[in-house]
């Protein structure tokens, strides 16, 4: 998987991620990443982080994963889905 870029594996999550541009949980991830980047962020979404993960960086950094990967699971099956159905 090293040869996929990250834009390029979030094109496909966006692509096939049921709601992508309604879910919580994307925006969530979203802050995080853009935390763990050193980003500007909100200082509510600052205050989330501290009060959610203690600002422990890993915390931070395994939820970020831990909802990637849900993203791509999720997006991976409806693709699945939709190959089976002939729409992709």
């Amino acid at each position: 998987m090293s040869n996929i870029k990250y834009s390029e594996l979030w094109s496909f999550i966006g692509e096939y991620l049921p709601n992508y541009y309604s879910r919580n949980d994307v925006l969530k991830s979203g802050v995080l990443f853009r935390f763990l980047e050193g980003d500007e962020i909100d200082e509510s979404d600052r205050k989330w982080i501290e009060e959610e993960f203690g600002g422990d960086i890993t915390l931070v950094k395994q939820e970020c994963q831990r909802l990637d990967k849900q993203f791509f699971a999720e997006s991976l099956q409806v693709f699945y889905e939709q190959i089976s159905n002939g729409h992709a």
